[in-house]
């Protein structure tokens, strides 16, 4: 499935006020084929490439200014959740242990429900990242082929340093909430794991599988959430298994560093084989531009 297609389907999917914080890839890819196609010879207007840059860097802030906030959440919704923990500890009783009679109560019940909520928000969060970082990875692509310009290098450069693919904090939240489900979860409790996700990798900080007990209802907000996670790590996925070169700008590479607590950059020390290194992620693009207009 072409690039466009899978972004399009994961905002169907995806949590409703979360839609407009993603990359408005279509109306920029609309933009772009509106552009004038440069010629051999011709060189393109000196202002499009500074007005294309302007419009990318307003997309950055979203970015930024959403992930921060949510990411700022997550940590005040853990701590609250790890406090409500430690309260029903101390009624327990049972030197801060959770007994049969605690481990079953309407409370803990609620602090499971929230604990898998929160790891699945934050599971998307993380998957919101790459997701928009290789929408723009397309879009620069496209900006390049259209106007002959050579502006993805650098500008995936910035993009890699910017605090919406920054996921080590996230990360952490993530292994952190992990352990607390664990914790939570009696040792009985059945492993639900959905087929997108049983595949994945293990490595980096999270298998992204959700733990689900039978005694435990998702609630149906909570069911929302959980899907528009799988469709995410669906998605993922499916750019992973596109990418059939494993370079400083393939997205394999990119998000397997990403899932390994680093940044990606691209170094000084690859820097001299950026035009070859560009050359093979066309390669891995040029078939969605092949085929007609969506």
């Amino acid at each position: 499935m072409k690039f466009g297609k899978e972004f399009t389907t994961h905002l169907e999917e995806t949590l409703p006020e979360w839609r407009d914080k993603y990359l408005c890839y279509k109306p920029l890819k609309k933009l772009l084929k509106n552009l004038p196609p440069t010629d051999g010879g011709d060189n393109p207007p000196p202002h499009l490439q500074d007005w294309f840059v302007r419009i990318l860097n307003e997309e950055l802030d979203k970015f930024n200014d959403f992930y921060v906030d949510k990411e700022e959440e997550f940590i005040i919704r853990l701590q609250e959740l790890k406090e409500r923990i430690e309260r029903v500890k101390e009624k327990s009783g049972k030197d801060g242990v959770l007994t049969k009679d605690s481990e079953f109560s309407d409370e803990v019940m609620g602090i499971r429900k929230d604990f898998v909520a929160i790891h699945g928000e934050m599971v998307l969060l993380k998957n919101y990242s790459s997701l928009n970082f290789a929408g723009l990875v397309k879009i620069l692509k496209k900006f390049d082929k259209r106007t002959g310009r050579l502006l993805r290098l650098p500008f995936t450069q910035l993009a890699l340093d910017q605090p919406f693919f920054t996921t080590e904090p996230l990360n952490r939240l993530v292994c952190e909430c992990e352990e607390n489900l664990e914790l939570l979860f009696p040792l009985e409790a059945e492993v639900v794991e959905s087929d997108a996700t049983a595949e994945e990798p293990k490595r980096g900080t999270t298998s992204y599988a959700t733990n689900v007990s039978p005694a435990l209802p998702l609630g149906e907000e909570n069911v929302d959430i959980y899907r528009s996670t799988l469709a995410a790590i669906k998605a993922i996925q499916g750019l992973k298994k596109a990418s059939s070169t494993y370079n400083p700008l393939s997205f394999s590479y990119i998000f397997g560093n990403q899932d390994n607590d680093s940044t990606g950059a691209i170094t000084a020390e690859n820097s001299d084989s950026d035009q070859s290194v560009a050359s093979q992620s066309d390669k891995e693009t040029d078939q969605e531009d092949s085929h007609p207009p969506e």
